[in-house]
């Protein structure tokens, strides 16, 4: 299995007046929901970000994970149980099951981890493509603080076309 690492390019300047950038991302981490190759833009946060499940996020990733601007959608937020995978192969939060249409393909991830709860402050996030994303699950090696991401290393929401 390939694993593969989300470092996004930025294009360009913040728009004072929107508020927002564009980034290019490389990857097929975020697939189906971002094509690999594809322009996304991303609604600044400004330090103001509150954690929301389902976000698409960029973020600064933490040192240990290695520096550049990541791209991953949040899982759990503050005070949240994550875990993987109840017997329908899900993702849980708090014991309950995380319906996930947005996810590449099933099950929600090969590696069974937690329950593992989110710190203050901090987001559990991962990949929609999770058979190739480096993700939170990746780092539970360096424990829950080396696994999940400051809230304050979240440099903005990217802005998802909504559903027809």
């Amino acid at each position: 299995m390939v694993m593969i690492l989300p470092l996004l390019a930025g294009c360009g300047i913040v728009d004072r007046v929107s508020g927002r950038k564009k980034y290019d991302v490389p990857s097929e981490v975020m697939e189906p929901t971002i094509k690999k190759g594809s322009r996304v833009t991303v609604d600044m946060a400004r330090g103001e970000y509150v954690p929301k499940l389902g976000d698409v996020i960029v973020f600064e990733a933490p040192e240990s994970w290695s520096a550049g601007a990541r791209v991953a959608r949040v899982i759990g937020v503050p005070g949240v149980a994550v875990k993987c995978c109840d017997n329908g192969e899900r993702i849980t939060l708090n014991e309950r099951p995380l319906e996930e249409p947005y996810i590449k393909e099933p099950p929600a991830s090969h590696q069974d981890f937690g329950p593992v709860v989110v710190p203050q402050g901090r987001v559990w996030v991962q990949g929609d493509n999770r058979h190739v994303s480096l993700d939170s699950r990746s780092h539970l090696g360096e424990g829950v603080e080396g696994a999940t991401v400051p809230v304050s290393n979240v440099v903005g929401v990217v802005d998802l076309p909504t559903p027809d």
